[in-house]
């Protein structure tokens, strides 16, 4: 076994020595051409990632523009009216939401949500999720403001509509 990793360092260290004396006997013009060619990858690889960027911003454009748009009352009639049918609806999907402010409150975790009017009662209003790094924007509101949200719908707690992962538009 030391006699095969013996030879196998032989060999490597002389292909690293042949790869050093071809790279130093290359002229000018073809260290030059060599560099040309890796920057100019560069500048197509930088391009393709630039395109990548491009094509997914589209697409989350697309995706946006054609996200359902729902009110905060219809989202806690749909739930109070048929629960399997709303979760089909909103479950797991991201959609937009538009309503007024009734309340903004943290959970037990001390992640912000706010409260949507429109619920079947008083007690039972929409709930919206956010992240804590989310809380200076929200503590610009006030109850009463009119907000539009981009969440994912969570189901629904005792027919209170729930969602998630929300940002204000």
């Amino acid at each position: 076994m030391k006699f095969l990793l013996k030879w196998a360092f032989i060999i490597f260290g002389g292909l690293m020595v042949l790869g050093m004396i071809t790279n130093a006997l290359k002229s000018p013009e073809e260290k030059a051409a060599e560099k040309a060619a890796a920057e100019q990858h560069q500048v197509e690889r930088q391009q393709a990632e630039a395109d990548k960027r491009q094509a997914a911003i589209e697409a989350e454009k697309k995706a946006f523009a054609e996200m359902p748009t729902v009110t905060a009352q219809a989202l806690a009639s749909a739930y109070d009216a048929n629960t399997v049918a709303a979760d089909a609806r909103f479950k797991g999907k991201r959609f937009k939401v538009t309503g007024t402010v009734a309340d903004i409150n943290t959970d037990f975790t001390g992640d912000p949500y706010l409260t949507l009017r429109g619920g079947v009662n008083q007690f039972m209003e929409p709930q919206f999720g956010f992240d804590k790094s989310d809380s200076q924007q929200l503590a610009t509101l006030r109850k009463g403001s009119k907000v539009t949200l981009v969440c994912t719908g969570r189901g629904d707690v005792a027919k209170t509509p729930m969602s998630k992962d929300c940002n204000l538009l």
